[in-house]
């Protein structure tokens, strides 16, 4: 399996690119708490196949990348990303975040626009002192019951009532995946998070929110909007789809992503 050393983490990654020429641009693709690299695998066949480079990995502590021990942060997981470009020799990339994930490519719009030619932000979590009783709550489950507490019930809980039984059933399976320890780290990422500075962002941002999303509802999605300072701004909101837009939806999210890009150019 591919692997990069990236300070002192271990990060599992897949480089898809364009089997006859160059790509016309990269994406990286940060996926969110519970998940993995492939949830973005349906999307990212679909930007190679339409000429793109895509670059998914799983973050430290989470699918095949190795729980560190050590803290992570919205930051750290930033610094991630960029170390992950060094090493593929990518100078400037179109960054993706799902979820935990969203917070994470948010911030690198907002603070690193040397590197980050735009954004697109899946169902990003607006970092909000609501959410951390939820996510103490799951800490303290996990900790007494490992991972299959959460794959009980967030494969039914968190997804739109479109959402197929294979869909319920590949979240299930990324749940069960999961390191215990470092779904646990990852919940606490997301309870020490705060908002990054979006009216910092002077890149192009696509948001796609889930109308049934209960994880990153909507109106946080649309705060998040108006607080974004480009004026490149998108904010699609998905029919039927929950929290888990690429599973449920991957075609349209390949659709809504390829619209953008050729908005944006």
């Amino acid at each position: 399996m591919p692997f990069l050393h990236v300070g002192y983490k271990k990060i599992h990654y897949t480089d898809l690119k364009p089997e006859n020429h160059p790509p016309r641009e990269t994406f990286i693709c940060t996926h969110g708490l519970g998940s993995s690299q492939d949830y973005y695998h349906a999307i990212a066949l679909g930007l190679q196949a339409s000429g793109f480079r895509c670059i998914t990995f799983d973050t430290t502590g989470a699918g095949r990348s190795p729980y560190t021990y050590v803290e992570q942060s919205i930051e750290s997981l930033a610094d991630d990303v960029i170390g992950i470009m060094d090493k593929l020799e990518v100078d400037k990339a179109i960054v993706v975040g799902h979820s935990m994930g969203g917070i994470v490519a948010a911030h690198l719009a907002a603070s690193r626009n040397d590197r980050v030619v735009a954004a697109v932000l899946i169902g990003p979590v607006y970092p909000n002192d609501s959410a951390v009783p939820v996510f103490e709550k799951r800490i303290q489950t996990v900790e007494q019951s490992g991972m299959e507490a959460m794959a009980s019930t967030i494969p039914s809980a968190a997804v739109g009532k479109s959402a197929s039984p294979l869909v319920k059933a590949f979240i299930r399976e990324l749940l069960l995946g999961q390191d215990p320890a470092g779904y646990i780290s990852n919940c606490r990422v997301i309870v020490n998070a705060k908002p990054p500075n979006y009216s910092a962002i002077a890149v192009p941002v696509l948001i796609l929110a889930g109308e049934e999303d209960k994880s990153a509802p909507l109106e946080g999605c649309k705060k998040m909007f108006e607080e974004i300072g480009t004026g490149e701004k998108k904010l699609e909101v998905m029919k039927g789809v929950g929290h888990w837009h690429c599973l449920e939806a991957f075609a349209e999210v390949g659709k809504l992503i390829l619209e953008f890009y050729h908005e944006i150019q």
